[in-house]
């Protein structure tokens, strides 16, 4: 497998990886649903509280522009 990318067994297909600003954001919303174990979000995301910080304005903005 070739770095950054993910293989889906059942296919067969290449897919990429998700970014590190699309992990933060399914972080983000993992958190604001409710998701009570902030170190497993994390763990699970392959992120930190760092890139939390850096990503939460922008999502922010994509969520007021899905609300609208």
């Amino acid at each position: 497998m070739s770095p950054g990318a993910l293989t889906y067994s059942a296919t067969s297909t290449t897919i990429p990886a998700l970014s590190r600003r699309q992990r933060a954001w399914i972080a983000l919303y993992s958190l604001d649903a409710g998701h009570r174990d902030r170190a497993a979000v994390l763990r699970q995301n392959n992120i930190t509280e760092a890139d939390l910080a850096e990503f939460e304005e922008s999502w922010l903005q994509m969520r007021c522009r899905l609300d609208q």
